[in-house]
């Protein structure tokens, strides 16, 4: 933490501290310290007013809360900022609706730490495990104690220091493996044994300490290490060791245990190839680096981050393109579970067997996790079902550092009890029509239409640029048909690519007769139609009326007075409260002032984007598709 240059190192690996040359600055009062603890651990990300606040008030906070919080932020930029005559800073801005602290890994630690995590993960995917040793060792080496130890009667700070300790402990877990495979285990005996002591079901931690006994030629002890795991899992939670850990104490009893160099590396690859079931990352993904990045500094930040957005807009294939792009941070596999099953209601138990049986399977026993789900089944009431497939969840995420990508969630009652179940170490991504705004500690990513140019470039690569070259007002109108979603892009790629002899003008005409748009777009298993039955079934039912009579309207926006008119007595709420509601579920759009046409307009199509609603919204829109689907709907 000491640096000579005058430059700002600030700490949250230990108790907070901020240090300029080598002396410690003076940080204020306890809730000013609160507020600069926050800001850390969401390091370059906007932390909103709002959420200060209820840290530093969690009951009732006084009148003057704001300008309180305004005085400590002043305060900290001043004890933080650059010295008179020189010496770096660091910056807090305002950036409605809160304040951002800008620092690199070169002066927050935890920043530091996660980069060494990384580098050292990479060294081992390259079997270079004494660059992974070294890297690792490293970054352990920044924790200085307990994280944040005077600031944890704050719930917001404490629920932050647990997943930096979920962190530390994944972090520590490589070094351990990494360290054996370079034939150190002597010196991990005495740090692992006081971790397995304070976290006895950590499967991977206790595969590593009994290795690294065996090591040493103290087998005896790490065959008691296993019967004390085994013993305490089926007493505390109904289960049985992995078959991974199984078998390495099966070694050690035949006397068969490989050098642990090579043993704890391969276990743990062998384990992670099974649990990585996530499909096959499309070669011609192309766009949505906004998203990419906007994901990951999420994730980076420990929170659950949620992907929301219309039928075949792409959610589920960037979640699994994430997943292959960063696919080193997840050692212990990546899974991808289809939350939403047939006949999918909300009174049912939400640990859905085939979530139990992917998790199950990921922790290397498929069959046992089916058992626990087929029982559970039989057990009443819904409570207990629940109960006890979370145990489920919890035995096979405890300790993994894995990416979970829950799939078309229908709504947060059913999506909240997932989460919970599962492991702070790992990180999950879920995919849902409707925005999710209730689920707690969730960061959310709206995947929005392609922008032209790169539904333009995603066009070009499946039918070839050439054409797109020689007919670009075409193009531009076969996108708006599609509503610049990728789901029918690629449709109507793949139905250009095999129908070479087909002009796009000719095809864009095809598209433009409502009453044929929906037939046309299918090529071979890949169909509109399906997607647009789940979104309009998982309506409800005075959603779907209000949706039908918005889809008799004419095709461009109509306004505020009109929409009310149409939904008059179409629910018992207020027709703005439904609008609200069916833009959430991303089948209406509210078209802002400002929006511009392009010449697809001439051919009745309305180039908008989705935003919520507010005074500026002159108006409401249902898009093409959704409105062709209804209109085919009230026809059968």
């Amino acid at each position: 933490m000491t640096d000579q240059t005058g430059r700002v190192r600030l700490g949250i690996l230990g108790v907070l501290e901020a240090r300029r040359g080598g002396r410690l600055l003076p940080l204020g009062p306890y809730k000013q310290r609160v507020v600069l603890a926050l800001l850390l651990c969401h390091a370059n990300r906007v932390v909103s007013t709002a959420a200060l606040r209820e840290a530093l008030w969690s009951d009732e906070p006084p009148r003057t809360a704001p300008k309180n919080i305004q005085v400590y932020v002043s305060a900290l930029r001043k004890v933080l900022g650059p010295e008179p005559g020189g010496g770096g800073g660091v910056p807090i801005a305002h950036v409605p609706p809160g304040y951002l602290i800008e620092v690199g890994p070169d002066q927050l630690d935890v920043l530091r730490f996660r980069d060494l995590v990384r580098a050292g993960r990479r060294a081992a995917g390259s079997r270079d495990e004494a660059a992974a040793a070294g890297d690792l060792g490293e970054a352990l080496r920044l924790w200085r104690g307990r994280v944040l130890p005077d600031l944890l009667t704050v719930p917001e700070v404490a629920v932050e220091v647990r997943r930096l300790e979920e962190e530390r402990l994944a972090a520590y877990e490589d070094w351990a493996e990494a360290m054996l495979a370079v034939g150190r285990g002597a010196e991990v005996l005495e740090s692992i044994g006081r971790l397995a002591r304070r976290h006895p079901f950590r499967e991977r931690l206790r595969r590593a300490q009994m290795l690294a006994l065996h090591g040493a030629g103290r087998v005896t002890e790490a065959l008691a290490e296993f019967d004390a795991l085994r013993q305490a899992l089926a007493r505390d939670l109904g289960l049985a060791p992995s078959p991974v850990l199984a078998g390495v104490y099966e070694a050690m009893l035949a006397g068969n245990v490989v050098p642990a160099a090579a043993s704890a590396r391969r276990d743990g690859e062998a384990a992670a190839a099974g649990r990585d079931r996530i499909g096959r990352d499309l070669a011609d993904f192309t766009g949505r680096a906004g998203q990419l990045r906007e994901l990951t500094q999420i994730l980076d930040g420990g929170r659950v981050a949620v992907l929301s957005g219309p039928a075949g807009v792409g959610k589920t294939a960037l979640a699994v393109h994430y997943a292959h792009v960063l696919a080193d941070r997840y050692p212990d596999g990546r899974i991808l579970i289809q939350a939403r099953t047939d006949g999918d209601g909300e009174g049912t138990d939400p640990f859905g067997p085939a979530l139990l049986v992917e998790l199950g399977a990921g922790r290397g026993s498929a069959g046992s996790s089916a058992s626990a789900a087929s029982s559970a089944s039989a057990v009443s009431p819904a409570s207990a079902v629940s109960a006890a497939s979370a145990d489920v969840i919890r035995a096979a995420t405890r300790g993994r550092r894995m990416l979970i990508i829950l799939d078309g969630a229908v709504s947060e009652q059913r999506t909240r009890p997932v989460l919970a179940a599962i492991a702070p170490s790992c990180d999950v991504v879920v995919t849902a029509r409707r925005h999710l705004a209730g689920l707690e500690s969730a960061a959310h990513v709206a995947v929005e239409p392609l922008p032209e140019s790169e539904a333009l470039d995603l066009l070009g690569r499946l039918i070839g640029t050439d054409r797109i070259e020689a007919e670009p007002r075409a193009a531009r109108r076969l996108l708006a048909v599609t509503g610049r979603l990728p789901l029918p892009i690629r449709i109507v790629g793949a139905r250009l690519a095999g129908l070479r002899h087909l002009d796009l003008t000719r095809y864009a005409e095809r598209l433009a007769d409502e009453r044929r748009v929906l037939d046309e777009l299918s090529a071979g298993d890949l169909r509109v139609r399906p997607r647009l039955d789940e979104a309009y079934l998982e309506l409800t039912a005075e959603e779907r009326t209000a949706l039908d009579r918005l889809a008799d309207a004419p095709g461009g926006p109509i306004s505020a007075d009109e929409a009310a008119n149409l939904l008059d007595g179409a629910s018992t709420g207020l027709p703005e409260l439904v609008l609200e509601r069916l833009i959430e579920a991303h089948v209406v759009e509210a078209c802002i002032a400002g929006d511009t046409t392009d010449e697809a307009d001439v051919e009745g199509f309305c180039d908008v984007q989705a935003h919520g609603l507010g005074l500026e919204a002159p108006g409401y829109r249902v898009p093409p598709l959704i409105r062709a689907y209804v209109r085919e709907r009230v026809r059968r």
